[in-house]
């Protein structure tokens, strides 16, 4: 909805003066007019300055994202080597990893269901 009014008021800031109206017509906006609808204020009110560093601006931000897309691809072109490969081949060179066996904890014995427990005498 909002994106729709701010396309609207920039088309008609960029139609020439005594261009045609834009009407609001419920939630929608139009140059034709409709029932109901009621016209609506769509001229720019920025000056010629304003309007010109926001030109100058969007030239920046674009030029910036243009460089940082061709940064992007040269990162992607050459990735760098992962730093774990390094560390692992030294280690493997260095000295053979041991393994450890977790130690066997005894199980408790379990009395069978038809059995009466043991009682200490």
């Amino acid at each position: 909805m909002m994106r729709l009014l701010v396309v609207c008021i920039l088309f008609a800031a960029a139609s020439p003066a005594g261009a045609t109206p834009v009407y609001r017509c419920g939630q929608t906006y139009s140059q034709d007019p409709c029932p109901g609808g009621h016209e609506v204020e769509a001229t720019d009110p920025r000056t010629a300055a304003q309007r010109a560093e926001a030109k100058r601006q969007v030239a920046r931000d674009q030029a910036l994202a243009t460089q940082m897309e061709q940064d992007r691809h040269a990162r992607e072109a050459n990735p760098p080597i992962a730093a774990s490969l390094t560390v692992a081949s030294a280690v493997t060179k260095s000295k053979p990893a041991k393994s450890h066996k977790a130690k066997k904890t005894p199980k408790k014995k379990r009395t069978p269901p038809h059995m009466p427990a043991a009682s200490s005498p």
